[in-house]
């Protein structure tokens, strides 16, 4: 699935909340309906018990952007699809969100982003680089794949922690 492309006539955004891994679901539900969406994804690389798999996943996980006349106005927009909707989201400055949003299409025509897991194997001992706990080391003694988190134990005034830490918040860390 390449997404969804940004639609250069649309002048006015709507960011429209939903709950984590229904953003494809909720965009094609949307464009079904036609109401003009963007959804821009990237590719998710993963690696666990020794296979690697790619997936396409929403660059803002839980967010879909479609035009706010259209939306508002729908009336083919079903009930089920509505229910999907868990904020709707109006910005203070539309013409900004229009210009991020377009600068984000145009990163995504030029580049493929890439996500991929560079560490979190048991035993690696990472830096926190993110967040209450910035420049602690820990080692890693549990992984949750598909949350994208990691159990780290840490040593803070002389005793020994488990922390959960967000994998996007540590880099590799020399033993």
């Amino acid at each position: 699935m390449q997404g969804f492309k940004f639609p250069d006539a649309v002048d006015r955004w709507l960011a429209l909340r939903t709950a984590a891994q229904w953003e494809k679901k909720l965009a094609g539900l949307l464009s079904t309906a036609g109401i003009p969406v963007f959804l821009p994804l990237m590719s998710r690389v993963t690696q666990y018990a020794g296979k690697r798999r790619e997936a396409q996943v929403p660059v803002f996980g839980g967010y879909v952007f479609c035009a706010e006349p259209e939306f508002l106005a729908s009336r083919v927009l079903t009930p089920g699809a509505r229910q999907k909707i868990a904020q709707v989201l109006r910005p203070p400055d539309p013409a900004g969100l229009r210009t991020e949003l377009k600068a984000v299409a145009d990163v995504l025509n030029d580049r493929a982003l890439v996500q991929e897991r560079l560490h979190g194997a048991l035993g690696d001992t990472v830096r926190i680089v993110g967040g209450p706990l910035t420049g602690f080391r820990g080692t890693v003694v549990k992984v949750k794949p598909n949350q994208w988190c990691l159990i780290l134990e840490v040593s803070f005034l002389g005793a020994r922690l488990e922390v959960e830490v967000d994998e996007r918040m540590v880099e590799r860390a020399e033993p």
